[in-house]
């Protein structure tokens, strides 16, 4: 049978596409170069375009194997776990610390888990005693020392980067479902997303899941690579993981609005201009209409995961350093991804050398 040549078109056009190679010397340089810099153990990379693997390196002793704390990536991985219970009706984003949390002060009982998860309920950066302190405090008994901290402006006034408020919101989840955390977290992130190497036990040597009575919600996470390479992928296609749905497209677009609302920064770690903070991760760059383009969301030792929704990138970088010695590393190292697949990358109009700080 003789076919069209429209068929022998489409063949070659989507052979065309196959064929599509990237070269990453340039990200590949620049990681070699950090490593020797910085003497690392190593560091490791993947970018993944419209559910492809574009480019998978480890460097230096890292394997597909290697699962290290990533600090305030964390913060992205517990709002996707209040995502699931919201979607679900078990939660809202407007709900208060008061519902779950009878006893909390006069002055608290009125912040939402929404400026929790967002940095606006007025709490301190500084983080209170009981966060990271698995021995001596439960979930429970660390959210009320954190709502017994003085607030510095009225909830919803203002921005300060903090991993207090996320502590107090995984508390109100603990009582919404009547799970702990942990239980919270397999349920809602690391059995759904096929995240097996992921828990929050960062100083446990053992395979996880290792569960903790206190675990550190907005910075506490240990992973690897790949797992959380599942989690980007799932975001930039839209809340789709495997072919299943994980999360709304509308509920993920939710997350990545501004919820900070223009509210004055008292404290934010990254001082280039960004375009405001969702859930649980920065926004970027933005379209037209304000929609977030580029997401991310920096851990202090480095580890970095980014979405390009412009190009159908995404990429998690995994590191384990400090970060305060890393800002002009991670902006370039972004910079060079987005040179090779075409981003337009926001750093590259306003790139600002300077330390960063930040949990």
């Amino acid at each position: 049978m003789r076919l069209p040549a429209l068929f022998f078109g489409f063949l070659a056009a989507a052979s065309c596409r196959a064929a599509v190679v990237y070269d990453f010397t340039p990200v590949t340089q620049q990681i070699n170069a950090l490593v020797t810099r910085e003497n690392l153990g190593g560091a490791s990379l993947m970018v993944i375009q419209n559910g492809s693997v574009i480019d998978e390196q480890y460097f230096g002793t890292y394997t597909s194997a290697t699962r290290i704390p990533i600090a305030s990536a964390s913060k992205w991985l517990s709002a996707l776990a209040i995502e699931r219970l919201v979607e679900k009706g078990q939660m809202s984003w407007s709900d208060t610390v008061g519902q779950y949390i009878p006893t909390a002060p006069a002055d608290k009982s009125d912040i939402t888990l929404g400026e929790l998860f967002s940095h606006t309920a007025g709490f301190p950066n500084a983080d209170a005693p009981c966060l990271g302190d698995e021995t001596n405090y439960t979930l429970a008994t660390c959210a009320d020392q954190i709502l017994s901290m003085p607030l510095l402006y009225t909830p919803g006034a203002g921005f300060i980067y903090t991993g207090n408020g996320m502590q107090v919101g995984g508390r109100m989840a603990e009582v919404a479902t009547g799970k702990s955390w942990d239980q919270i977290f397999q349920d809602e992130v690391t059995t759904p997303l096929d995240m097996s190497h992921t828990d929050f036990a960062t100083d446990s040597l053992k395979p996880p899941y290792v569960a903790v009575p206190n675990p550190q919600i907005a910075g506490g996470v240990r992973s690897t690579l790949r797992d959380y390479a599942n989690v980007v992928q799932m975001v930039v296609q839209e809340g789709v993981w495997n072919g299943v749905p994980y999360l709304s497209a509308n509920d993920l677009a939710e997350m990545q609005l501004d919820q900070t609302h223009g509210a004055r920064i008292y404290y934010t770690p990254d001082p280039l201009p960004y375009y405001g903070y969702g859930y649980g991760e920065w926004r970027d760059s933005v379209d037209a209409q304000g929609n977030a383009e580029q997401v991310s969301s920096t851990g202090k030792f480095g580890t970095s995961p980014w979405i390009d929704h412009s190009t159908g990138i995404a990429a998690v970088f995994l590191v384990f350093d400090n970060k305060d010695r890393l800002p002009c590393d991670i902006h370039q190292l972004w910079m060079n991804v987005g040179n090779v697949v075409g981003a337009d990358v926001i750093f590259a109009d306003s790139f600002d050398c300077v330390a960063i700080g930040g949990d």
